[in-house]
């Protein structure tokens, strides 16, 4: 991504107070997005293209970890974090591998962390979209080149080394195709390993 180009972050907090202190600390780093509750999250992940979503986790319609449930299924490729209280944390914890969570922050944030922590997701964002673009360019690549080689056998022109070489290509696709499919159904959702951000207060 371009660095004049701000990475869209939605954040979630029933506490209006509380989205408005976020925007004062992150406005200059991210395009920023508010909701205060999951629906209204939902409906804005819905029509913008979200890269990081962050979440308080108790709150009265949706709780957070119910929230990045829907989010894991509907939109895969955004990066989840919960922010929570110690009270919370065992819920939070609990619900990381169902939920895929990047990270879960503890309240009281430090505020420089929160921002490092931002943009290590932002960038983890980068880096997933980055690899299945990849993967999508092999996968092309891979079926022009059995294409060819089954243009070639057909022009039954090239001596026998070469139609050996071709088969040998072909091969090799035939097998390297499932693994290059098996990497993209594990693409954005694998997003586990999360940690905890926690310190001075916002």
């Amino acid at each position: 991504m371009s660095k004049t180009k701000k990475h869209p972050i939605l954040l979630v907090d029933d506490e209006p107070e509380i989205l408005y202190s976020l925007q004062g600390l992150l406005r200059r780093e991210f395009e920023l997005y508010t909701a205060e509750s999951g629906s209204q999250a939902l409906e804005i992940l819905r029509q913008h293209p979200i890269h990081v979503i962050m979440s308080d986790q108790r709150m009265p319609e949706m709780t957070g970890v119910q929230l990045m449930h829907r989010v894991k299924t509907e939109h895969p490729e955004a990066i989840r974090i919960v922010f929570t209280g110690y009270a919370d944390i065992r819920a939070v914890v609990e619900a990381i591998n169902n939920v895929g969570l990047y990270r879960y922050i503890t309240k009281p944030w430090d505020p420089d962390e929160l921002i490092e922590v931002l943009h290590q997701a932002a960038a983890r964002y980068d880096d997933i979209v980055e690899r299945e673009q990849l993967l999508d360019d092999l996968h092309a690549y891979v079926q022009r080149g059995q294409a060819l080689t089954r243009e070639l056998r057909q022009q039954d022109s090239g001596a026998q080394d070469a139609r050996v070489h071709l088969a040998e290509f072909e091969t090799q696709g035939n097998a390297l195709l499932p693994r290059l499919e098996r990497a993209m159904s594990g693409g954005a959702s694998s997003v586990g390993g999360a940690s905890s951000v926690g310190g001075a207060t916002a």
